[in-house]
């Protein structure tokens, strides 16, 4: 079941955007009021590892916005902590086959059809297995070249809700260097492949995009599950742009 947050923009045919909360919880309020649809915590390059993002999730019952996790790796222990603390999707690395797709998913649903243990850790969560299943969304990442080979059979793995691509890491492995990421004509033509792999599979493309100019580039291919960038670099951004506005008039002063 998909987010309502994230529904309501495809319904009206227009990409979710999120946002990483790298910085602190506190970041989280301040994408939101940015007008970001969705967060994600991340536990692969973030500063917070599952216990620390589902100790965040407890906190975060009943928000109109989507939370996701990126865990930091394919992992069932990893998957089910921030599942049962509420996580609205949970994104999965590194995925380079259909089968470990199938692992994704199944760490995500409950025997027979997958290996979630069961411990919902926050009182809107409920007991129905089945909610607790359809609740949360299930993404893998296809950030290599040969996951690229595999697109289409890991798009069409059941139960799974859509793949988000990686695109630094994805150029890495075609011999594109991160710096020539931007413009890589190579590189994106490999992320036009992924949504189309996911539009016949019939599931979502994202992308973690890097950066907003890239991110409009990737809605202009197909992508509707579109992170745009994290708090650290938007801070750092604004607060150069604050910098050059005064010392500029300063200098014009002079």
């Amino acid at each position: 079941m998909t987010h309502r947050a994230l529904q309501d923009r495809w319904d009206r045919g227009e990409a979710a955007l999120g946002g990483s909360a790298h910085l602190t919880p506190a970041s989280i309020e301040a994408l939101v009021a940015a007008g970001y649809d969705w967060v994600w915590m991340d536990c692969q390059h973030g500063p917070y590892d599952e216990a620390a993002a589902a100790a965040v999730l407890r906190e975060l019952a009943g928000v109109p916005y989507a939370v996701a996790v990126r865990v930091a790796a394919n992992d069932a222990a990893a998957i089910g902590r921030v599942l049962d603390a509420g996580a609205d999707a949970i994104i999965v690395p590194l995925v380079e086959s259909p089968q470990e797709a199938a692992r994704a998913v199944a760490a995500c649903r409950y025997p027979p059809a997958g290996v979630r243990s069961f411990g919902p850790g926050r009182a809107d969560l409920g007991w129905d297995l089945e909610v607790l299943e359809r609740r949360a969304s299930c993404f893998v990442m296809v950030e290599s070249a040969g996951a690229l080979a595999d697109v289409d059979a890991i798009a069409a793995t059941p139960g799974l809700a859509g793949i988000v691509a990686g695109p630094i890491d994805l150029g890495i492995s075609m011999g594109i260097a991160p710096r020539d990421a931007a413009g890589s004509v190579p590189l994106r033509d490999a992320l036009a492949e992924i949504v189309a792999a996911c539009e016949r599979a019939g599931v979502v493309p994202g992308v973690l995009a890097y950066g907003a100019d890239h991110a409009v580039e990737c809605v202009g291919l197909g992508f509707t599950f579109v992170g745009v960038g994290a708090d650290a670099y938007a801070l750092r951004a604004a607060a150069a742009r604050e910098v050059e506005q005064v010392r500029r008039a300063g200098r014009e002063r002079a």
